[in-house]
């Protein structure tokens, strides 16, 4: 390779120093005879070569071949007119005194590194450029001549470590001297001595080499060549991790319509369903697929499967790029995974550059490969066409947003025309649905000044004219402003009209919000979150008589901003129905209003459906207020229990007036389409007024029911009007000489005079069921009568015992016993213990026990034969016959009062 250099050396116009040259060259050839053994290099080559110094032609075919292009970078470094080239050298050196300069190996390192650039990634041993061009950057605080031999020494290192052309002292010297004289030699071995007390460079004695490089055990592209190998996962998956595809934007048509709009870009390849694809957002417009497969797509369907548009593009150099992609993944696995790096910082050093170098070569290929040139294949919405550049491509996406979203609102607002507000166009916005809501018949619904809920305002309500004076939209002379519908060419009729039919149509059943947020945002409207909530609003307060809200299933009488809050976030808590009134409905809501209207309900301004709510609101009201026993007894009629079945269980105002209520009283379904006959609205009427009476007067007559019963049960001999203050008297000898807690309740309750009468009998009927009358069921209505019973047997006990005391006087203590026997009879005494033989019974009663056994039932009946046989010993006397009332008011059994 020498002589090949020589020969593109002219040395032609260097006649008046070849002498000069001849003499150095013969020196040289003397000098390297001994020192490179492993080619001839003789002094005519030598001679050819001048002025590139014999080292330096001698190593650079090596350099070229191990770390660049081979002959072309040779040859470039020689031709060239590039910073610190051979051609560059020729125009800066001069020869003076027959001194022939030469070029060394210190600039064949300046222009290799610094000038040329180190685009050697792909090159086998690169930690060794990595770690020499660190060092020396280091060292550039360093004396230009110890520079010099260190960037010679790093060439060196660079080229070989083995062999002739390593980093010898005695090779480092003469690739420093101009001429090999021992003068210069000595100068460039004291240069060397100095480097190597600094540290900078090592000698290795064994090998008699300097170096600079420390080496690295870790090989890179062994390493590179096993991860591509393991590497197989598709093309598609590669890419989508490692270089995934921003969104595109259809600019002519966001720019028209001032709805921003973009595509999805991803890889497919024939992995994929094309007929399953969808977009990964519910925001974007459309679908672009990169095809990064060999075997082209047989057919592609013209949208995804969510409805957006469809576009896929096919790759060039397509070869190419599946390499690129699998050395940069490599690359970036090693760099993850390779524990060596940890340690060996030049293997790191070189990972890291390579990896560097690989992406740039990958995005470049990416580019390449889907930049649309000439001839570009493209399938659009299932057809295919040809694009000839980026241009033409573009102009399709916006042609296609034409196409498909030919609804589209036109709206030119960045802050609220968009899908995700700032934290500022959401304030903006809650501020100004506010407005709509508190101040609709307002000016400029009271905005004041030139913030963004004013801007809104305008772009959204003023110049679309949804928001108006009745003196521009229908004539009025007052200066009334309210909602309407927008003008034609305002851009938001198709937005309005899209809403208003939603609402409108939602007559069965209710349709909540989130239905109507993905019917706006799919095709052909395409419409951005951001604007719907307060064309929305206005919608409901245009038809604020005719639409209903529910919330979680709530009919909302009121809206308020709050809602509006929640349903921004929480669509499909929300919903809306459509109330027609109109045929037979009008003459039923007519009959209907007749008896239930309240008239305060048309001063509610704010008040939603307020023509309605003034049927159904009363019914509700009815219903909220009745007693827990009204609610739920079955002691109703059965259309008085379906219709209050249907007031407590139907929430919506139409299907409770329309539909349920009809259907309690065994009418049919009043529909829109039905025409008045005469006589369904008025048979409707009359059985509601009747069911309501039933069902408003039930716990009344409950009462009236316990008020006979409690006058029966203590056997009230006045009328039963009376009740009151016969239990009153009766009560006042009992009070303080009880300490049972009921009956002590039931007499206290008894003697009240402060309270009303329906008050003093609800108070004696909770005491004897233990239960308020309001919360009872008609189970407890049962029980009511039999824990009646036993209350007012202890009071007449109780009674009886009191006179029995008063007529024996003071030192007895009396005890009433009662005993029921099987067949009905009943028989009772009054029983005294004497005060002063109190111990002495005492004594007795211990004895008897101490005498039974340990057996409680066996005691007992002990306990009811010796009464029997004492009681009975004057039964003539003491059995009283109970007649048939006597016993319907007792409890059969054993009773110890």
């Amino acid at each position: 390779m020498m002589s090949l250099i020589g020969e593109a050396i002219d040395s032609s116009a260097a006649d008046n120093i070849s002498c000069a040259i001849r003499s150095d060259s013969e020196e040289w050839s003397k000098y390297l005879e001994s020192i490179i053994v492993d080619e001839e290099i003789t002094d005519q080559v030598i001679k050819k070569v001048y002025p590139l110094h014999p080292l330096s032609a001698f190593a650079l075919p090596t350099l070229c071949q191990r770390y660049a292009q081979n002959d072309r970078s040779l040859f470039t470094f020689l031709t060239s007119g590039e910073p610190l080239s051979f051609r560059n050298f020729l125009e800066e050196v001069t020869v003076k005194d027959n001194n022939l300069p030469s070029l060394k190996l210190d600039r064949v390192y300046d222009y290799f590194i610094e000038a040329a650039g180190m685009g050697l990634a792909s090159r086998p041993n690169l930690q060794r450029w990595v770690e020499v061009q660190d060092l020396i950057n280091d060292a550039k605080r360093l004396e230009e001549d110890s520079l010099r031999v260190l960037k010679t020494i790093g060439i060196l290192n660079i080229i070989t470590v083995t062999g002739s052309m390593r980093a010898t002292r005695t090779l480092v010297s003469l690739a420093m001297c101009d001429r090999p004289s021992e003068t210069q030699i000595n100068y460039w071995q004291q240069i060397i001595d100095k480097l190597l007390k600094q540290n900078l460079i090592t000698h290795r004695r064994q090998l008699d080499e300097l170096r600079i490089w420390q080496g690295s055990d870790f090989n890179v592209d062994s390493e590179l060549s096993i991860y591509i190998e393991q590497e197989r996962s598709p093309l598609v998956k590669l890419l989508s991790l490692q270089r995934p595809l921003r969104p595109l934007v259809a600019q002519r048509h966001s720019y028209k319509t001032g709805t921003l709009r973009y595509f999805e870009r991803h890889y497919l390849d024939n992995f994929q369903d094309l007929s399953q694809l969808r977009c990964s957002s519910v925001d974007a417009d459309g679908f672009v697929g990169y095809w990064v497969d060999d075997e082209m797509p047989s057919s592609v369907p013209s949208t995804t499967n969510d409805g957006k548009p469809l576009v896929i593009l096919s790759a060039a150099n397509l070869d190419i790029l599946r390499i690129r992609t699998l050395e940069f993944v490599a690359l970036n696995n090693i760099k993850k995974t390779a524990k060596e790096l940890q340690t060996d910082g030049v293997a790191r050093k070189e990972v890291n550059y390579r990896l560097q170098e690989a992406e740039e070569f990958l995005d470049e290929t990416l580019n390449q490969s889907f930049s649309i040139g000439v001839n570009q294949q493209c399938w659009i919405q299932g057809q295919v066409e040809i694009l000839n550049n980026i241009t033409d491509f573009n102009s399709k996406l916006s042609d296609i947003c034409d196409r498909v979203y030919h609804r589209s609102a036109i709206l030119w607002n960045e802050l609220i025309n968009r899908r995700d507000l700032t934290s500022q166009g959401v304030k903006a916005r809650r501020e100004l649905i506010q407005a709509m809501l508190e101040h609709q018949n307002e000016e400029r619904l009271g905005l004041e000044g030139y913030g963004p809920e004013v801007s809104m305002y305008y772009s959204l309500l003023e110049e679309t004219g949804i928001h108006a004076s009745g003196t521009l939209r229908e004539g009025q002379e007052d200066d009334y402003w309210d909602f309407y519908p927008p003008l034609e060419n305002s851009g938001l009729n198709s937005l309005w009209e899209a809403v208003e039919n939603f609402c409108l149509a939602a007559t069965e059943t209710s349709q909540t919000f989130n239905l109507l947020y993905q019917h706006l945002a799919a095709p052909p409207y395409g419409v951005k979150q951001g604007a719907v909530p307060v064309i929305l609003a206005a919608v409901l307060l245009y038809h604020a008589d005719d639409l209903g809200l529910y919330q979680d299933g709530t009919f909302i009488p009121v809206l308020g901003t709050e809602h509006f809050e929640l349903l921004v976030k929480y669509p499909e808590r929300f919903a809306v129905k459509y109330f027609a009134v109109v045929g037979l409905r009008a003459e039923v809501f007519k009959e209907l209003e007749a008896i239930l209207r309240n008239p305060q309900l048309k001063k509610l301004g704010k008040v939603r459906n307020a023509t309605l709510l003034t049927v159904v609101t009363p019914l509700y009201q009815f219903v909220n207020k009745l007693p827990k026993y009204t609610q739920q007894t079955r002691r109703l009629a059965d259309e008085p229990r379906a219709i209050l079945k249907a007031l407590k269980t139907t929430v919506e105002p139409d299907e409770l007036l329309f539909k349920a209520l009809p259907a309690a009283c065994n009418l049919p379904s009043i529909g829109t389409e039905v025409g008045d006959d005469g006589v369904t609205a008025k048979t409707l009427r009359t059985k509601l007024v009747h069911a309501l009476r039933e069902i408003h007067t039930a716990y009344d007559r409950l009462l009236s029911d316990c008020q006979k019963l409690i006058y029966e049960a203590f056997g009230v001999r006045s009328k039963e009007t009376k009740l009151r203050e016969d239990l009153r008297v009766r009560a006042n000898y009992l009070a303080g000489k009880c300490i049972e807690s009921s009956l002590k309740r039931f007499i206290r309750a008894a003697l009240d005079e402060t309270a009303s009468d329906s008050q003093w009998l609800e108070a004696l009927v909770m005491i004897v069921a233990d239960k308020p009358a309001e919360s009872w069921t008609d189970d407890d209505a049962i029980a009511f009568e039999m824990k009646l019973a036993d209350l007012a047997r202890r009071f007449n006990n109780l009674e009886i015992l009191q006179k029995e005391v008063a007529a024996k006087g003071e030192g007895f203590e009396a005890r009433r016993i009662t005993i029921t026997r099987p067949d009905g009879n009943e028989f009772n005494r009054m029983v005294w213990v004497d005060h002063a033989r109190e111990s002495q019974v005492e004594q007795i009663v211990d004895n008897i026990l101490a005498e039974l056994p340990d057996d409680q039932q066996l005691r007992q009946a002990v306990l009811a034969k010796l009464s029997e046989r004492i009681l009975n010993s004057d039964l003539p006397e003491t059995v009283i016959q109970i007649d048939e009332k006597r016993s319907d008011e007792n409890i059969k059994g054993k009773n110890f009062g």
